[in-house]
């Protein structure tokens, strides 16, 4: 994949905020998924800086839209979230969401359409990402906002690749946890999990979402 020039004209400034971490993740060899903590934007901005390869990670499809991108600083992320006055919050919003958005998709990010119709479009571009070698990276916290380090409840329908890519690929995918130690400033990536495509598919969603959970929380 090629990232964008505002990605690599802004990556020093953005790793000058994050701070370094230390990356203990082998390149993946095979059409692979990568999960890993949101941890209020510290997953995202520290696997994007740090990651000595690049990956498509699934964003919100809100913040690869200016305007619809402005709209969310505006009526949640900057009133809601963080309590400032409409008229200061709509101020800043048309003021970042500009840039933003550019960023979101220099970085090669795949839109989200979270509990729309659209969003067998997220699916589409996954297994298309996948089947050009591009790995691709998840954030399927629930509370995105927990700095803790460790993961509690996630979203799993972000699982649901396999069953798409396996409509187009026998090749196995590997579903890799990179784990977010935040006082230690390192990822390190746990053991592949794959689904068993011949064991009954509900049953397989539970073990390899909580295989992937005692991995992004250091348990294996």
């Amino acid at each position: 994949m090629t990232r964008g020039k505002l990605f690599f004209a802004s990556r020093p400034f953005i790793r000058l905020v994050v701070g370094r971490w230390s990356v203990q993740a082998p390149p993946p060899e095979g059409p692979t998924v990568f999960v890993c903590s949101h941890g209020d934007m510290a997953g995202p901005l520290a696997t994007q800086c740090w990651l000595p390869f690049p990956t498509r990670p699934w964003v919100l499809h809100v913040f690869l839209s200016r305007e619809e991108c402005r709209r969310q600083y505006r009526d949640y992320t900057f009133t809601q979230r963080f309590g400032l006055p409409r008229p200061a919050a709509a101020l800043l919003a048309w003021a970042v969401s500009g840039y933003a958005s550019a960023l979101v998709r220099s970085v090669g990010a795949i839109p989200v359409y979270r509990g729309s119709a659209r969003l067998k479009e997220t699916f589409r571009r996954t297994v298309e990402a996948l089947q050009a070698g591009d790995p691709v990276i998840v954030f399927p916290d629930v509370d995105y906002t927990d700095r803790s380090g460790d993961m509690g409840e996630i979203y799993d329908g972000f699982l649901l690749i396999d069953r798409f890519w396996q409509r187009v690929s026998d090749t196995p995918l590997d579903f890799v946890p990179l784990r977010l130690d935040r006082k230690a400033r390192r990822i390190a990536a746990g053991e592949a999990v794959r689904f068993d495509r011949t064991a009954p598919r509900q049953g397989e969603t539970v073990r390899v979402r909580e295989a992937l959970l005692r991995g992004l929380n250091g348990e294996i």
